[in-house]
């Protein structure tokens, strides 16, 4: 469990700092929606939502469902704890 943390973390910190990259304006309104797919979201939704105006090339979609996987199998409590987290970063940002 504890390499599944550590792995989970360390991609959405990668995702952050990619998305953070996409341009300060985009990134600011992006990242949290990003996010917040990821964690309440499909993969569909994922690409149809806040990815949707950018290429994602196979090696990265595939990624992506692999972190979209390692998200689902997260105890509800945890994505829950996830999703209020996101929530109050939102409100004082």
């Amino acid at each position: 469990m504890a390499r599944s943390a550590t792995t989970l973390t360390g991609a959405l910190l990668i995702a952050t700092v990619l998305c953070g990259s996409l341009g300060a304006g985009s990134a600011h309104e992006m990242v949290p929606s990003f996010l917040q797919t990821l964690l309440e979201g499909s993969a569909a939704q994922l690409y149809a939502g806040p990815i949707s105006q950018y290429k994602v090339d196979d090696l990265t979609r595939a990624a992506l469902t692999a972190l979209k996987e390692c998200i689902d199998g997260l105890s509800p409590e945890h994505v829950k704890a996830l999703v209020n987290l996101l929530k109050r970063v939102r409100t004082e940002a």
